[in-house]
């Protein structure tokens, strides 16, 4: 009967534990699905998160984007415009150096008698305008001057000046550079505005 009593006593044992293992099971699996419910909204959230945030930071890429292609767009517009307003002065000079003899002669003497100061300058030329023009330049300078009522003792150098084209005056230390880069040069900036508008309207 002992040993009955001890066979009861061990299977309540046994019994009273197993409710309680079930018990234990049962609450660490509902705090398993509490805890999974828990981290899955989480990572729902995390992942909104992430996906707005990588949104905005794409938007504000496609913002940077199109501010850095408008910016290169302007910077290559401005310098294609600069790159014709030179080549249309380059155009420019180049047609003033070709004139034929008679429109050639026709602007060095114009250019002589306006930046003649003293009406006593010597006109210096390059190589091939000196012996093209030389003497009936000088002779040209001075009958306008003289028509202009203005002094006219104007010379023409022996020495050639190192110019495309156009003239220097030479009066001792004072001399006017007349050439054609130097007047094309200075004109450009006056220039600029009405050329671009004949470029670009």
């Amino acid at each position: 009967m002992a040993i009955n009593g001890i066979e009861m006593i061990a299977r309540r044992i046994l019994h009273d534990a197993q409710g309680e293992a079930d018990g234990i099971a049962k609450a660490s699996e509902e705090n398993c699905r509490k805890i999974a419910a828990e981290y899955g909204k989480k990572a729902e959230d995390a992942e909104a998160a992430v996906l707005e945030a990588a949104e905005k930071d794409c938007a504000d890429l496609i913002r940077r984007m199109k501010g850095e292609a408008d910016m290169q767009a302007r910077t290559d517009l401005l310098s294609e415009k600069q790159d014709l307003m030179s080549r249309a002065f380059e155009l420019a000079r180049g047609e003033l150096l070709r004139m034929d003899g008679e429109k050639m002669l026709a602007f060095l003497t114009a250019l002589a008698c306006k930046g003649s100061i003293s009406g006593k300058e010597e006109i210096l030329l390059n190589a091939k305008d000196r012996q093209r023009f030389g003497e009936e330049l000088a002779a040209r300078v001075n009958a306008a001057l003289k028509e202009a009522g203005r002094p006219c003792g104007v010379t023409l150098s022996e020495r050639e000046a190192d110019i495309e084209g156009g003239l220097l005056l030479r009066d001792g230390k004072l001399e006017t550079n007349c050439s054609i880069e130097t007047l094309v040069a200075g004109a450009r900036d006056s220039l600029v505005p009405e050329v671009a508008a004949m470029l670009f309207a």
